[in-house]
């Protein structure tokens, strides 16, 4: 344990904990505001911005999200608090530096750092978090989980106000608070063991105790098709969602939309995904999941199809609406996988998790490319209405699921 983690309660370390991961995700999550001031900077064809924004998502997908698995098995071989303190550090370094780094081979060096650091921190810190919540392991996580919500809704729209008063080289500026963060994480949280050591069904966030590779296959394998079509629909969604917020930051900076009001719009979009996963966290109980998971493949997409053919008031309230509704089968896709799996929920929860999110993220490489042969207007168009076609899976899955 360190040495002044003592002087903090368990109470005091999850809030720092939380804080933390909204930290973390300010930074990790302010790629898409960047984006046209980068390519503006480093780039001189903008036909090829499209290409290349799908190059930077796809990288962003591999070494933030599915190398989130690695870093959740390492973490269980190592002290907790260093790849907390280090998943800190490294995006608040990396993403400051983008504003100073000279061409595009290094800013991909930066983003695979900065992304590295990311996947660290996450499935520790949600072990970590579920340890510390007295009134229970659901309290910790969702406490946690909130905190990355709110920052990255809120979190680069601060950074862009101080880019838009000072200037984008200032932004090497910004890893100041998150390397002070980090190292007062590194001084006040106590190394915990996981507590997947304690519970044979392990954790959300961590992976399970490992089991032998026929006896889980035998677990898996009744389950694969409807573990594949669940997998199937949640990667297709997410390839929605975060095609639809980098690509959107390319279009509104062509619509002439200042920087402000710009990142704006995509915090707008993010908070609007927050709070239908808030709102998807509370139905199932109340209504079927089936149905849930249905309706929002239904009905968001005509909602954010009308919202990019509107302006002003009614643009972002259809946007709002649009993600919301999008987002709120997120809780969804891994309960349901959840119940498949009851004896492994960690394995279920990180294929609804980071490796559909990974994988969304590579998938992106292509639209990037057909963004520069079709523009952003009509990429944009069939990007949120991919889950009408993504609906058709559904057929695969009972409806009296509950």
């Amino acid at each position: 344990m360190m040495s002044n983690a003592s002087n903090f309660s368990p109470r005091k370390q999850l809030f720092l904990l939380t804080f933390a991961h909204a930290v973390v995700d300010t930074y990790s999550t302010t790629l898409p505001h960047l984006l046209p001031l980068l390519f503006r900077k480093l780039v001189s064809q903008t036909a090829s911005w499209g290409s290349l924004a799908g190059q930077l998502i796809a990288i962003s997908g591999v070494f933030n999200s599915l190398s989130q698995v690695i870093f959740g098995r390492l973490a269980d071989r190592a002290k907790i608090v260093h790849f907390l303190s280090v998943g800190v550090a490294l995006p608040a370094i990396c993403t400051s530096l983008l504003g100073i780094v000279p061409s595009i081979p290094l800013l991909m060096l930066l983003m695979v750092t900065g992304g590295m650091g990311a996947a660290a921190f996450h499935p520790p810190a949600a072990v970590q978090a579920a340890t510390l919540a007295k009134q229970g392991r659901g309290f910790g996580v969702a406490l946690f989980i909130t905190g990355g919500n709110v920052g990255q809704a809120v979190g680069p729209f601060c950074i862009m106000l101080f880019l838009n008063r000072y200037g984008l080289e200032r932004l090497v500026w910004c890893m100041i608070p998150g390397i002070l963060i980090a190292l007062l994480v590194a001084k006040t949280l106590s190394v915990r063991p996981s507590i997947t050591a304690a519970s044979p069904q392990g954790s959300i966030g961590a992976p399970a105790l490992p089991q032998k590779k026929e006896q889980l296959w035998q677990v898996i394998r009744p389950q694969l098709r409807t573990l594949i079509v669940l997998y199937l629909i949640t990667t297709l969604r997410t390839v929605t969602t975060v095609g639809v917020l980098n690509f959107l930051s390319l279009y509104l900076d062509q619509q002439q939309y200042s920087t402000i009001a710009r990142s704006a719009v995509l915090s707008l979009f993010i908070f609007a995904g927050s709070m239908g996963i808030m709102t998807g966290g509370w139905l199932p109980d109340r209504i079927n999941r089936y149905d849930l998971l249905l309706f929002s493949l239904i009905a968001a997409p005509p909602i954010l199809y009308a919202s990019l053919h509107s302006t002003g008031i009614l643009f972002l309230i259809l946007l709002f609406l649009g993600n919301m509704i999008l987002s709120s089968s997120i809780t969804v896709n891994i309960v349901l996988a959840q119940q498949l799996l009851p004896e492994n929920e960690s394995l279920a929860s990180s294929l609804m998790m980071g490796a559909a999110w990974g994988m969304a993220g590579m998938l992106n490489y292509p639209v990037g490319i057909l963004a520069d042969r079709v523009g952003l207007p009509n990429l944009l168009d069939g990007l949120v209405l991919l889950p009408l076609v993504t609906a058709f899976l559904m057929i695969f899955l009972k409806r009296d699921w509950k």
